[in-house]
This record gives structure tokens, C-alpha cells and sequence, in this order.
């Protein structure tokens, strides 16, 4: 049962007849439609439209960026003013806006805002994300994440966790919610119940938390129960398995019976809804993953709703799924009881941003010259200051900083991407719209701050170094420099030198000053464990790099902080050749 004047929905008795008479004016192929929620990527215009007349889905999670700013506006309002229930738009902006639209500003990563230790970081990410995407004409957000990340072999979430910190993780979600709420737009937490504990990717594999069930109540049930009393209005459930939790509501489930969360009655209506008391939007993570396979996909549709969830985030085929959807409610797996308060849950959670009110007054999308806050320059200026107070000094166990052009004038730099970034890593230069690599970027600006630099190129497989005292004669230091990525195309990420036991690995850290710096992951120090110097700068903008090289020369103080996660769980990580 739905309590919709309790929180987090708090609607007033004309708010709940709206989401009751249109519960009721719905056909069965409306209803069937209202469970499921799409990014609706790669359609254009006239196909968005033709494809909501025939499929009246509850939203989407509109990809934005995929046309120029003031036609995702056009779009959006067009799409809207022909609806008949106001759609959610949602957008994934764990970082800020700039997923979601072109121009839209990159605030900070999760792990980014963490490093700062400083809600204040997390809450410009959202304060200019929620204006952005909202004068786009955007209602919803997928974030906060807070996963705490305990596995630093866990590269799904090195970057969007805020650390292993429970504290920390409350203080930063706040902060991020805190931006929607004020916008009057829908957020969310993710990934109930919970990544970070074991390494795996659960867009490639069903997941796992394996925390007993009195772990799990003091890490992961404190933040969500926190977020909960907050009144946090909706909750995204990952493809984990939970064996605990699961037992203890079914204690005859077997090993190869246990479901991920986004098909497991145990945790959605066993942990989340009963134990936690969570009344309010639940639905599941991207069902195109491939953790979500754990049946049949015209099963596992029916069971999502079945098992407790309010919508179906994903669609594969829309006929195909569309049609299982409808046969579940027909043949009574999805009971009346069940498909009245998952569409009413939806329903609910619209009307308690006003949409329902905004579609009747025609300004569910604001007018064009709302768009001007997107990418404005106060959002710039928080997005440095997000970069100053996070870049963070690991460890220079050998006390090597500061390297000045006067002491250290020579360098060899070695910039190492992998097969994600390797052909995309590339910036706008400032003159001219030119692009310009993340490489050349970087070079250019260490010779802008008077460095003489070698850049090294992978050559094939070598394995020569060279005379190695020449080397240490034509170099005063060495910079390596980490941008790597694999977000859903890996269960982990590790260094790949190229070229085994060449000069592209840091044999020359006993010879001269060596400093390794991550401008993505904070976990490569298991594959440098001896390299005097590290450094985590977390994102590879230009203004990062001024500020990083600003920090190396001695000019401005390292001021981010690190976890535990940055030593790898190995002793030799604190040490330096």
C-alpha cells in the first residue's frame, strides 16, 4: 500500500486524485507501457514521437547530448505537449551536467568530490547540473551514488564512489541531493543494495554484495536509512545478489535460486520496503546489462514488478517486452494490487514535483532563454575549485617535490591511455574550436611552464632501455601519466605498458625523481608499487592540468585527501626505489 501523504511524496488530496483518476483512465496497453522507462537513444525527432504515440512510456533517460543544446530543448517541449501523463526526463549527472547536454559543465566525479572531503563540492556538481538540465527541460536525476567503495579492484565505481568513508559517503549524498531538492526535481540513490564490495561490473555479470547481514546494517542500511528519513524520493536497484539478507527473509532459497536484486522479492519487499520502510519510486538499474539475466527476459520484466519494483529501466525490444509485460498482468503474475501501486508509485512521485500542474499551465519545459545558464562561467569557476581541492599527493616517500623548470628542466613524459581512451581523448584547444589530444595538450602545457620535453612513443615491442646512466644524464625527471578508462567493457582496469620492460615503464625510478600521476582511477598503484611519487588528479581538463603542474612546481598546496583504497591492500605500495 502507498501512503501518498507520507514522505517522500507529501501530496495533498487533489494531487492524489490526479494520480487515481488517471490510474484509471489508463487501457492495459498504457498500463503495460507505464512499467517501463527508456533512454530512447539514437531516435530522432520525428522517430521520439512516432515511437511515444504508440508506446506511452513512464520517461526516459534522454541522451541530450546526441543534438544541439536549443533543439533537446525543442524536443523536449514538443515531446511533452503532446503527452498525455507528463514524462519523467532523466539524465545520468554524477558528475554534472555535461553528460547529459552539449556545453553542459563537468563539476566533479564522485571520487573527485571525496578527495575534497567537502559537501559543498558535492553540491555544485548538482546546484549546476539540476539548472542546466533543467532549463533544457530535464525533471530527474540518476545520482547520488553511494556505494562505498571497500574493493580497490573495483573499477566501476573508483570514480563515482565517494571512498569507503559511511560518514563521508552521508555528507557528499547530501550535498548532491541537496541540488535537485532545491531545483524541486527527482534524485535518486544507487545501486541498492549495494556495488563496491567485490571487484566485478555488474554490466557484464550478475553481481555481489557478500556482507553478512549485521556488515551490511551498519554500512550500507546506515546510508540508506539516512536517505530514507531524508524523504529521498526515489531508489535505482543494481543486479546484485545480497546471499544474506536473501536467507534471512527465505531461508530455503538455494545457491543457484538467488536472483539479483531487480528480480529478488526478498530484498525489494523483504529488506527495502519492509525492513527499511522505504515507501517510495523503486526501480531497477539498465536491464540491458548483463547482470539482469538471470531468467528469461520476457520472465524477468514480469518478475521485476512482481518482486516489488515500480518500473523497468531498459527496454530491448519494445514489442517484445511490451507484450510479456501485458501477458504478466493478464495471467496474473502482476496482481492488481501489484499494478496499481507500481504505476500510482510513478504517478505519486510526478505529481510531487508539480508535473502534473506544470503540463496544465504549459511549462513543463522553460522557455529558450533559460538555456543560458548552461555551461555559465560561475559553473566554470566551481569546476576549478572542485580540481584545487581535490588533487590529492599520495606519498613522495623520497621528498623529491617540488620539480621546477630551474632544478628539473628536463623531462621525460610518458602519457599511457588503453583502447577507451587511446583514439578519444582529445580537448578543445583555446584558439580557433581546434581540437587538440590530451597528449599534446599536456606537453604544451608543462613547456608553458618552462619544461623541456621529451614525449615517449611506444615504438612496437622493445624491450631496449638504452645506457641507462645516458638516460639518467638526459633527464632531470620523469612524469607518467594515467588516463585510462573501461567502464562496462571490463570487470577490471590495470596498466598495459605497451611495451614489455621498455622505457615506458619506470625502471628509472632509483635513478632519477619519477612521478606517477592518475587523472582517472585512484587504484594504479599496484602497478607501480615502488614509484616514489604518486598523485591523484581525477579528470583531465585543462584547468586540472594548470593546477597539477602548479602543485608539482611547489606553487600551490596538494590539498585532496586519500583512503585506504590508494594502497592496493599490498605493504610494498608505501615505499619508493
Amino acid at each position: 500500500m502507498i501512503d501518498y501523504k507520507a514522505s517522500p511524496f507529501f501530496l495533498d488530496d487533489a494531487d492524489i486524485q490526479w494520480v487515481e483518476d488517471t490510474y484509471a483512465s489508463m487501457s492495459l496497453h498504457e498500463k503495460a507501457c507505464q512499467l517501463f522507462f527508456d533512454p530512447l537513444a539514437g531516435m530522432n525527432r520525428e522517430q521520439l514521437k512516432d515511437f511515444l504515440a504508440k508506446y506511452p512510456i513512464a520517461g526516459m533517460s534522454f541522451r541530450g547530448a546526441q543534438f544541439p543544446l536549443e533543439e533537446t530543448q525543442d524536443i523536449l517541449r514538443e515531446l511533452q505537449a503532446t503527452a498525455r501523463i507528463p514524462y519523467m526526463i532523466a539524465s545520468d549527472t554524477e558528475a554534472g551536467a555535461n553528460a547529459a547536454l552539449r556545453g553542459g559543465t563537468f563539476i566533479a566525479s564522485s571520487a573527485q568530490a571525496g578527495a575534497a572531503d567537502d559537501p559543498e563540492v558535492a553540491y555544485h556538481v548538482t546546484a549546476s547540473a539540476a539548472a542546466e538540465i533543467k532549463a533544457a527541460g530535464y525533471n530527474m536525476s540518476f545520482g547520488a551514488v553511494c556505494d562505498p567503495l571497500l574493493n580497490w579492484r573495483n573499477s566501476l565505481i573508483n570514480i563515482r564512489s565517494y571512498g569507503r568513508d559511511k560518514d563521508l559517503i552521508i555528507r557528499c549524498c547530501d550535498g548532491f541531493i541537496k541540488g535537485f531538492e532545491e531545483n524541486n526535481m527527482i534524485s535518486c540513490l544507487k545501486h541498492f543494495p549495494g556495488d563496491g564490495w567485490e571487484e566485478r561490473d555488474q554490466h557484464l555479470v550478475i553481481a555481489n554484495n557478500g556482507l553478512s547481514c549485521e556488515e551490511w546494517d551498519a554500512l550500507y542500511g546506515d546510508i540508506y536509512t539516512h536517505f530514507i528519513q531524508q524523504g529521498v524520493r526515489s531508489i535505482m536497484v543494481g543486479h546484485f545478489t545480497l546471499p544474506s539478507y536473501q536467507r534471512y527473509f527465505n531461508p530455503d532459497l538455494k545457491d543457484e535460486d538467488m536472483l539479483p536484486a531487480t528480480l529478488s522479492p526478498e530484498l525489494i519487499n523483504g529488506l527495502l520496503r519492509t525492513k527499511l520502510g522505504y515507501n517510495g519510486l523503486v526501480f531497477t538499474d539498465q536491464t540491458k546489462m548483463l547482470g539482469y539475466y538471470a531468467m528469461k527476459r520476457t520472465d524477468a520484466v514480469v518478475q521485476s514488478i512482481v518482486a516489488g519494483l515500480d518500473f523497468v529501466l531498459g527496454i530491448n525490444d519494445i514489442e517484445e517486452d511490451v507484450a510479456a509485460m501485458t501477458a504478466g498482468i493478464l495471467d496474473g503474475r502482476i496482481t492488481p494490487e501489484r499494478l496499481h501501486d507500481a504505476i500510482c508509485r510513478t504517478l505519486a512521485t510526478k505529481a510531487s514535483i508539480g508535473l502534473h500542474t506544470l503540463q496544465k499551465e504549459g511549462c513543463l519545459v522553460p522557455p529558450a532563454e533559460a538555456l543560458a545558464v548552461v555551461g555559465c562561467a560561475k559553473h566554470k569557476q566551481w569546476a576549478v575549485e572542485a580540481s584545487d581541492a581535490a588533487i590529492t599527493l599520495v606519498k613522495d616517500v623520497k621528498h623529491q617535490l617540488p620539480i621546477r623548470p630551474e632544478t628539473h628542466k628536463r623531462l621525460f613524459l610518458n602519457i599511457i591511455g588503453n583502447a577507451a581512451t587511446k583514439d578519444t581523448m582529445a580537448v578543445i584547444a583555446t584558439g580557433g574550436g581546434a581540437s587538440q589530444s590530451v597528449k599534446d595538450m599536456i606537453a604544451d602545457k608543462f613547456r608553458e611552464a618552462g619544461f623541456e620535453v621529451d614525449i615517449y612513443e611506444e615504438k612496437g615491442f622493445t624491450v631496449g632501455k638504452g645506457k641507462t646512466k645516458e638516460f639518467a644524464e638526459k633527464y632531470d625527471a620523469a612524469i607518467i601519466i594515467a588516463n585510462l578508462t573501461g567502464f562496462a567493457m571490463t570487470n577490471s582496469v590495470r596498466i598495459n605498458w605497451g611495451s614489455p620492460m621498455s622505457n615506458g615503464c619506470p625502471w628509472y625510478a632509483p635513478e632519477i625523481p619519477t612521478a606517477f600521476i592518475s587523472l582517472n582511477y585512484t587504484n594504479h598503484m599496484c602497478d607501480v608499487p615502488r614509484v616514489p611519487i604518486f598523485i591523484n588528479a581525477y579528470n583531465d581538463k585543462p584547468y586540472t592540468i594548470d593546477l597539477l603542474i602548479q602543485k608539482l612546481m611547489g606553487n600551490s598546496p596538494f590539498r585532496g585527501s586519500y583512503n585506504e583504497n590508494v594502497w592496493c591492500g599490498m605493504w610494498d605500495t608505501h615505499f619508493g626505489c
